[in-house]
C-alpha cells in the first residue's frame, strides 16, 4: 500500500514557474513578438521564421489567422488555465474549501477542452508552424552528418499524437470526479496537469534554443559557416528553425512523460 505521504502530485515549485513562462508566451499572441527578436538579418536559431514572409510565425499568425480562434479560444484560455491549475493542487484548498476546488476544477477542465479543440482547429486549418510534409523525420546534424540517436517527428505529427493523450487524461479526470473515485481522480488530475504542462516545458525548450542561437550569433561569420556548418541562405535557416521548433515540442513530451511516470510510481495503479 502506498504511503499517504507518497501520493502523485504536481508540486507548486514546478507548476508556478511553468505557468508563468506559459503565460508570457501566450501573451505574445496579443502583443506580437518584440522587434528586437523579429528583425531581418538575424542568425540561425535567433527566431522562428515563417518561410514565405521571413517574419516570426507568431507575428505572421496575427496577420493571417482568425483572432477569435488564436486569441479568444487558444491564448486567452491558456492564460486562465495557468492560473486555475496551480490552484487545483493547493492541498489546503482541497481540504478546507471543497466548493471552490470543485468550481475551479470545472473551470480548469473546460479551459482544457477549449484549448484542445482550438489546437486541433489549428492543425486542420494548416495554421501550425511545421514542416510541410507531416511524415518527415527531423534529425540532428553537425556539418551534414547525423548525430544518433537524435530524431523526432514534425511539429504537426507530434501534436496529432499528443492531442489524444491530453483529451483522454481530461476525460478520465472528469469521469473519476463524477464517480467520486477520489484516489483515481487525484491520479488522473495529476496526469492531466502534467500533460498540459508539456506545453510549458516546450516553451522552456524554445527559450533555451533562442538563447543558444543568440550565443552562436556572437561568433564571427567565418566560424559559424565554415567551422560549425551553420546555414546562411534564408531557406536553409528556416529549415533549421522549423526542425528546432519541432524538437522543442517532441522532447517536451518526453520530459513530461518521465515526470508522469515518476509521479505515478508513488501511488496506486491508475484505471
Amino acid at each position: 500500500m502506498a504511503s499517504k505521504y507518497a501520493r502523485p502530485e504536481v508540486s507548486l515549485k514546478l507548476a508556478i514557474p511553468l505557468s508563468t513562462i506559459l503565460v508570457i508566451y501566450a501573451g505574445l499572441a496579443f502583443t506580437g513578438v518584440p522587434r528586437f527578436r523579429d528583425k531581418a538579418g538575424q542568425g540561425v536559431l535567433t527566431n522562428f521564421r515563417q518561410p514565405a514572409t521571413n517574419i516570426n510565425f507568431i507575428n505572421h499568425r496575427l496577420q493571417t489567422a482568425p483572432l477569435w480562434l488564436y486569441q479568444g479560444l487558444h491564448a486567452a484560455p491558456a492564460i486562465l488555465w495557468c492560473i486555475s491549475i496551480p490552484l487545483q493542487h493547493l492541498a489546503h484548498l482541497r481540504r478546507e474549501r471543497l466548493d471552490i476546488h470543485r468550481t475551479n476544477g470545472y473551470l480548469a477542465l473546460s479551459l482544457s477542452l477549449i484549448q484542445i479543440l482550438s489546437g486541433v482547429a489549428f492543425l486542420l486549418w494548416d495554421l501550425a508552424y511545421s514542416h510541410e510534409n507531416i511524415y518527415h523525420i527531423h534529425v540532428l546534424r553537425f556539418r551534414g552528418l547525423w548525430i544518433p540517436p537524435f530524431a523526432w517527428p514534425t511539429f504537426k505529427a507530434g501534436l496529432w499524437l499528443y492531442a489524444p493523450v491530453f483529451f483522454y487524461t481530461l476525460l478520465r479526470t472528469v469521469q473519476t470526479a463524477r464517480a467520486h473515485e477520489r484516489e483515481q481522480h487525484r491520479n488522473w488530475a495529476v496526469l492531466h496537469s502534467i500533460c498540459g504542462y508539456a506545453i510549458a516545458i516546450n516553451r522552456v525548450n524554445l527559450s533555451f534554443i533562442l538563447l543558444f542561437g543568440d550565443l552562436l550569433s556572437l561568433f564571427p561569420r567565418v566560424i559559424r559557416h565554415n567551422w560549425l556548418g551553420l546555414p546562411l541562405r534564408h531557406s536553409d535557416i528556416v529549415t533549421v528553425e522549423i526542425s528546432a521548433f519541432a524538437a522543442a515540442a517532441a522532447y517536451a513530451y518526453v520530459v513530461a512523460g518521465v515526470w508522469a511516470i515518476i509521479e505515478m510510481r508513488k501511488g496506486k495503479p491508475i484505471r
